[in-house]
């Protein structure tokens, strides 16, 4: 006889939206930058397209 699996543990209500890192990741090589505090891709040179980063 088989046990169900036991259901996953509920997400807090104030958890909020998921952070989107998208913004800092190099549309030509993929490298994700979280710093984005230089004005190019630290892996393959390309520039970003807005330049670094808010600095806040």
């Amino acid at each position: 006889m088989d046990t169900p699996a036991p259901d996953p543990p509920a997400e807090p209500a104030d958890a909020g939206e998921p952070a989107c890192l998208l913004h800092l990741v190099c549309d030509a090589c993929g490298c994700l930058d979280p710093a984005r505090d230089t004005p190019t891709c630290p892996r393959c040179g390309t520039p970003f397209p807005t330049g670094p980063g808010p600095s806040s």
